[in-house]
């Protein structure tokens, strides 16, 4: 049992002491309502639940577009054991607070797509205003096996979600592609090559790869607004202060095939970092940005978000004589 649990199931035994003796055989089910419920009676007493079980324990109502559950939903949210420990955020604040926070991090409002999040989300969100917050308690028995959302982390325990509605989107890739689109016009001014990508060259140094040749390859992976997120380059990471000593930052191996297609199919990085070597020889240097569908996807990666767009600077080193 770890040490959150350990907790919890203390917290349970001195709401309830009162209670008549606990069955030797108690599941963890009963074991995770009692707690729920004592902790409801302690900080939130005369709560009703809805008809799924959940609580809605604060609220403020917003005055911008109503989100349905066929919308995509801009958000900032906590999520807390009930215990107040941080399970997840999306405030810069709240990391600074906690220690947590890492020049590499992301810290703006997410997408969510509602019609793939698990019901007590789906309640909680449904129906909200832009401009509207709603805090609430979902038992444990809502979070069980549940499909992988970045926002559940079923290990057993009620958590508490509180969600401020940023923006109501109709559809989070026509988003991305206005933001990359202004980011364009602001920074580049280019056309995208495809839908979703963009790509242009900063240096032409007109040795190309030959199809079946092997390229290293340097660069420095950002989001929109400038935050470096991931380099193989130790100067750069030193600059950033994403620094660490445990990476070595070693080249990435480039696998060139004359078919871009193969090339994707060759290669282990995201589409769109892929895409844009293929479109560069020895000694290029170029930068490309592209929304999240050849990058992370919906679901994002390790600190990466779901639709999040992502800009590369990259090199592909001179060719070994």
């Amino acid at each position: 049992m770890n040490a959150l649990n350990k907790i919890l199931l203390a917290s349970a035994t001195a709401f309830l002491a009162f209670s008549c003796a606990e069955e030797k055989d108690e599941s963890s089910e009963s074991v995770q309502n009692r707690i729920l419920q004592a902790y409801i009676e302690t900080h939130y007493p005369g709560t009703r639940p809805t008809a799924s079980g959940l609580y809605i324990v604060d609220s403020i109502p917003g005055t911008g577009r109503t989100l349905t559950e066929e919308s995509y939903a801009l958000v900032d949210y906590t999520i807390t054991y009930l215990d107040s420990t941080y399970i997840d955020y999306t405030e810069e604040s709240i990391a600074r607070q906690l220690g947590e926070y890492t020049p590499s991090g992301y810290y703006h409002p997410r997408i969510l797509d509602v019609s793939e999040s698990n019901a007590g989300i789906k309640e909680i969100l449904t129906g909200m205003k832009e401009g509207g917050m709603v805090k609430a308690v979902i038992p444990a028995t809502l979070l069980s096996g549940e499909s992988g959302s970045e926002l559940v982390h079923s290990d057993g325990s009620s958590r508490i979600y509180k969600f401020w509605l940023r923006e109501v989107i109709d559809d989070a890739y026509s988003y991305q592609i206005e933001q990359l689109e202004e980011f364009s016009a602001r920074s580049y001014n280019l056309d995208s090559t495809e839908y979703g990508f963009y790509f242009t060259k900063t240096r032409f140094a007109l040795d190309s790869i030959e199809s079946g040749d092997e390229a290293d390859i340097r660069y420095i992976g950002k989001y929109l607004d400038g935050t470096v997120f991931d380099t193989n380059i130790e100067d750069s990471a030193k600059k950033y202060d994403i620094y660490s000593s445990s990476n070595t930052y070693e080249a990435l191996t480039f696998k060139y095939k004359e078919n871009e297609d193969e090339t994707l199919e060759d290669n282990s990085f995201v589409q769109g970092f892929t895409k844009a070597l293929w479109r560069m020889g020895y000694g290029d240097r170029a930068v490309t940005f592209f929304y999240s569908s050849l990058g992370y996807g919906d679901d994002g990666n390790d600190n990466i978000p779901g639709f999040v767009p992502l800009f590369f600077e990259l090199w592909v080193e001179e060719e070994e004589d």
